[in-house]
């Protein structure tokens, strides 16, 4: 397995628990908790498209 598919790997894994915590917090009545895993959510899914496009498409 390539460093890059580790890499994406791990952030898919990091955006499934981002949704898991967005549930929790809206079960919970928690908007700070909503709120801080939308956002992280939002930022690994940014963080996630430059590997998805591949690295020699600059």
């Amino acid at each position: 397995m390539s460093d890059q598919q580790c890499e994406i790997m791990g952030l898919v894994g990091f955006i499934v628990a981002g949704i898991i915590f967005i549930l929790v917090g809206m079960r919970d009545g928690d908007a700070l908790v909503a709120i801080g895993s939308v956002v992280w959510t939002l930022a690994c899914v940014l963080w996630l498209i430059p590997h998805m496009r591949g690295k020699d498409r600059g």
